[in-house]
């Protein structure tokens, strides 16, 4: 391949990246709108049913942004999205979100802070129903940090959930064969 052939490849990349970036920054900006009008419209015909139906979408949407910022190995900038999402539900429905709850979880261990990540898991580890993704990811970060019976612990609990779940599996056969 010819040196002109991969900075061609490279800057199509960029240009992609930043479209990417483009994009969800226009959307940053129109659910701020939203978000703002939703905070201002306490006495709208839509009523509170309709305001926590608005919040809802508001938080999944900025949830949606903070997994495209992962891909793009943003990660800071998708935690604070993720925590956004949290506390947009929490405010307006006084829901807990788990979705962006596991994944700012996930986040926070790629970065290599395992204990913001298990204060994210616990929170999702006392939702409804249970997930085998939540105990299998506490396994992870157990194995991580050296605690190799925790994490056993953990990735069986996740296979108590969901039998079929090959992840855990092959975590629990990759240390048992060490």
């Amino acid at each position: 391949m010819k040196d002109e052939d991969f900075s061609n490849i490279v800057r199509s990349l960029d240009l992609e990246m930043l479209e990417r970036m483009e994009e969800r920054d226009r959307t940053e900006l129109e659910l701020e709108k939203s978000l703002e009008k939703l905070t201002m419209e306490r006495n709208d015909k839509k009523g509170k049913a309709g305001r926590k139906e608005e919040a809802r979408g508001i938080s999944r949407r900025y949830y949606e942004i903070a997994n495209g910022l992962v891909e793009d190995a943003k990660y800071a900038e998708a935690i604070d999205l993720y925590s956004k999402a949290i506390q947009i539900m929490r405010k307006y429905t006084r829901r807990i979100d788990g979705d962006s709850y596991f994944n700012r979880a996930i986040t926070f261990a790629m970065l290599g802070y395992p204990e913001m990540a298990m204060k994210d898991l616990h929170v999702v580890e006392n939702l409804k129903p249970k997930k085998a993704d939540v105990y299998f990811v506490k396994g992870q970060i157990y194995e991580s940090t050296g605690k190799r019976k925790i994490a056993l612990r953990m990735y069986r609990k996740s296979l108590e959930i969901d039998p079929n779940f090959w992840r855990a599996k092959n975590s629990i056969e990759n240390m048992t064969d060490e």
